[in-house]
């Protein structure tokens, strides 16, 4: 499937990053749902169908690692990419244990970043 037949969530509380990457990725055909948080992510999966949850882990109210948990706990089977700031060897195993299916580490290539959105959608 092209990328414009796609619908990701981009969760990301900070305001320069999400509009950048949401530019981004919308220039690539996809449509992108932009949240500073999670505490509206339940009312967005209600609405409709979404493939791809991208998920920063550094978030205020509920943070993401928690946030990946409960969805899961749910039973919420949309692929995670999850990214972070934080150092990847001692978060891998904790971020992969709480169901994410990618991870990437911040700083990131926005190009890399969407073909592994692409990736994990054609697995």
């Amino acid at each position: 499937m092209r990328a414009a037949e796609r619908s990701v969530v981009l969760i990301e509380d900070d305001a320069l990053v999400r509009t950048l990457l949401k530019r981004r990725l919308q220039d690539a055909g996809w449509h992108v749902i932009g949240l500073s948080d999670g505490r509206k992510l339940e009312e967005v999966l209600a609405q409709g169908a979404v493939d791809l949850i991208v998920l920063d882990l550094g978030l205020p109210f509920l943070d993401g690692l928690a946030l990946l948990e409960g969805l899961r706990a749910r039973g919420c089977g949309i692929p995670v990419l999850v990214l972070t700031a934080y150092q990847l060897p001692y978060l891998m195993d904790t971020v992969r244990g709480a169901g994410a299916n990618d991870l990437v580490q911040k700083p990131y290539d926005q190009e890399a970043l969407i073909e592994r959105m692409q990736r994990l959608l054609a697995a």
